[in-house]
C-alpha cells in the first residue's frame, strides 16, 4: 500500500483521523501468528537484498549495467524536464507540490501561481537553469516558513533544485545552444546526484514514518475504506506495519545508495500500481516518477555504496 494517505483521503477524515486516539502499529505483533508471518517476510527481504548483491558481482549482470551506463547521458535532462513539468502541474491544480496544500492558503498566494508556471517554462527550456533553481530554493524555503515541518514530505524539490544549481550543465537545454555546447563545470557539481538522491530518499523516510508510525490511524482507515485485506489476506494494522516497513527500506537504500536500480525499479512499480488502484490524482507524482528513473539511469554518484562497492571508491558518475 503505497497511497499518499493525503491524496485518497478527504480533509474531513483526514483531520478525523488525525484527532483519533493514537494508534500503535507495533501491536500488529502482538499475535503469535502475525510474529511468525512478520520472521519470514524479513527472512525472505534479508535473503532477496543479498541474492541481488551477489548477482551485481556476476559478469552478466556487470555488462548489463554497462549498457545502462550510457542512457545516463540522458539523466539531468530528464531530471531537470520532469522537475520543471512538475511545477507547472502544481500551478494549473491550483496547489504547492500536491493536492493538500492549495495555493490560496499560503502567504503572498497571489504571485505563487504565475511563479510555478514560469520556473517550470524556464527549466522545461532549460534557459538560466542555475538562476531559476536557486528561485525554486527559495520558494521551498518559503514554504517551509509558511507551512512548518510537514513541508519535509517534499524535500525532495528542495534536492532536485540544490542538483540544478550544482550541475546546470545540461545536454538538451537552451543554455547549452547558446553556449554553442561549449561544457560548463561548477567546483561542486559532483553532489549534484547525492543531493537529488538523499533528499529523495529522506523524503520518502519522514512520510513514512510521519504517516505510517506517528499517525497510523490515517494508513488504517486507507486500509478499512479500500478493503485492502481483500488483496493482501492479514490483519489491517499488519498491513499498515509492512508497508510502513518497506517505505523505510526503500528510504534507507536511497539514502545509502545501495541497489540503486533495483530499488528505483521496485518505487516506480509501486507508485504506479497506487496510481492505478486507487485512482491518485498523477500529477503529484511526476517528480518521483522522474527522479526514480534519473537515478535508475545514471551511474551511481561517489558518495553512493553501490559506487564504493562495485565500482572501486572512486565513481565514474557522469555528474562528476
Amino acid at each position: 500500500m503505497f497511497g499518499h494517505e493525503v491524496y485518497v483521503l478527504s480533509p474531513g477524515q483526514i483531520s478525523a483521523d488525525k484527532h483519533e486516539a493514537k494508534v500503535n502499529v507495533w501491536r500488529a505483533l502482538g499475535s503469535a501468528h502475525n510474529q511468525r508471518l512478520f520472521a519470514a517476510f524479513f527472512v525472505g527481504i534479508t535473503a532477496s537484498l543479498l541474492l541481488a548483491l551477489w548477482l551485481k558481482l556476476r559478469p552478466s549482470f556487470k555488462r548489463l549495467g554497462a549498457f545502462i551506463d550510457k542512457a545516463g547521458y540522458f539523466a539531468p535532462d530528464l531530471i531537470r524536464v520532469v522537475f520543471g513539468a512538475s511545477l507547472i502541474f502544481s500551478a494549473r491544480h491550483q496547489a504547492v507540490f500536491g493536492p493538500e496544500l492549495p495555493i490560496d492558503s499560503f502567504s503572498f498566494h497571489q504571485f505563487i501561481g504565475p511563479f510555478l508556471c514560469l520556473s517550470g517554462i524556464f527549466l522545461i527550456l532549460g534557459l538560466a537553469t542555475r538562476w531559476w533553481a536557486i528561485l525554486t530554493t527559495l520558494f521551498w524555503l518559503f514554504t517551509f516558513a509558511d507551512r512548518g515541518w510537514y513541508m519535509l514530505t517534499y524535500i525532495n524539490y528542495l534536492g532536485e533544485a540544490l542538483a540544478l544549481i550544482l550541475l546546470p550543465r545540461q545536454n538538451f537545454s537552451l543554455d547549452r545552444l547558446l553556449l554553442r555546447g561549449r561544457p560548463r563545470r561548477f567546483a561542486y557539481q559532483k553532489w549534484a546526484l547525492p543531493a537529488t538522491r538523499i533528499l529523495l530518499g529522506f523524503a520518502l523516510l519522514y512520510a513514512a514514518i510521519n504517516v505510517k508510525f506517528v499517525t497510523t490511524a490515517l494508513s488504517l482507515d486507507v486500509v478499512n475504506r479500500y478493503h485492502l485485506t481483500h488483496y493482501f489476506p492479514f490483519d489491517p494494522l499488519f498491513v499498515v506495519l509492512g508497508a510502513g516497513l518497506v517505505e523505510l527500506l526503500i528510504a534507507a537504500l536511497y539514502l545509502l545508495g545501495l541497489l540503486n536500480r533495483l530499488n528505483s525499479l521496485i518505487f516506480i512499480g509501486f507508485i504506479v500500481s497506487s496510481i492505478l488502484f486507487f485512482k491518485e490524482a498523477v500529477w503529484p507524482h511526476y517528480l518521483l516518477l522522474g527522479l526514480a528513473a534519473g537515478i535508475f539511469l545514471d551511474k551511481p554518484d561517489f558518495l553512493s555504496l553501490d559506487a564504493r562497492l562495485f565500482r572501486g571508491a572512486k565513481s565514474r558518475s557522469k555528474l562528476k
